[in-house]
């Protein structure tokens, strides 16, 4: 790709400021089902008590619980996407001694939490009009499972000419979430593209990529010039990730940490 004659990289447009739909609200949910995927990853199903729970993809919830007589809260990105009103489902890493994640995880169906929302400016822009990235490590492929959910929704007006990429880098081989889902999506729809990375595979049964998710970027999207990308992860993913995107000259580049 060409560079101004300065030899910097092409400027990046300014992501504009997102249209925030729904006003947050403050509400008691269900729990419906929680399933421990693996020793470290839950995913929490909640149903919001007296009606329907309105957002857009991206946005996140803040699950509030009393601790010794205080109010504690955290922020979870909803998996779901809006078009399904049944539940809400919040993707969880357990953190060793961290008091709300494991209080979530062991929760039975039929317990009640408070939560508010939806919260985040991190939404999916729409009418999506050009090609899409998204780049993630471990649960911060929340947001974009509720975004694609959302983009191939049943009644979709999407052009079926946009392309969109999901690259999720995860640590070992149990952690790779959503799997089923996202691998059925690349099946159904041929302008979809499924990029998993595993930086420690636990298994040599693995034959796929390995290493950092970042790393395959450009050997994916070859002319990112009209891609929006959208990175959501760890701090040192994302401080990698939105320079080279920066560097690469994508159309857009919007992010959030999500450690």
């Amino acid at each position: 790709m060409s560079q101004p004659p300065s030899g910097k990289p092409p400027a990046i447009a300014i992501p504009p400021e997102p249209t925030i739909k729904f006003r947050p609200v403050s509400a008691w949910a269900t729990v419906r089902e929680v399933e421990n995927l693996t020793d470290t990853i839950s995913f929490v199903r909640l149903k919001i008590d007296g009606g329907v729970f309105d957002f857009q993809p991206g946005q996140f919830v803040s699950v509030m619980v009393d601790k010794e007589g205080k109010s504690v809260s955290r922020p979870y990105s909803i998996a779901s996407p809006p078009e399904q009103k049944d539940h809400l489902e919040l993707c969880i890493r357990k953190v060793p001694d961290g008091f709300m994640s494991n209080y979530l995880a062991d929760l039975e169906p039929g317990a009640q939490v408070r939560m508010r929302g939806p919260l985040g400016r991190f939404v999916l822009l729409e009418p999506v009009a050009n090609d899409v990235a998204f780049i993630s490590t471990g649960t911060g492929v929340a947001p974009f499972i509720s975004m694609l959910g959302h983009i191939y929704r049943q009644d979709s007006d999407i052009d079926p000419a946009r392309h969109f990429w999901l690259f999720q880098g995860v640590r070992y081989v149990k952690e790779m979430v959503y799997i089923d889902y996202l691998e059925k999506l690349a099946r159904d729809h041929p302008n979809f593209h499924l990029v998993y990375v595993i930086s420690r595979p636990e298994t040599s049964e693995w034959k796929g990529r390995v290493g950092h998710v970042q790393q395959f970027l450009r050997d994916e999207i070859k002319e990112p010039g009209g891609t929006h990308a959208y990175i959501c992860g760890l701090r040192h993913m994302l401080e990698e990730t939105k320079p080279m995107c920066e560097e690469m000259g994508f159309g857009m580049v919007r992010f959030e940490k999500w450690d």
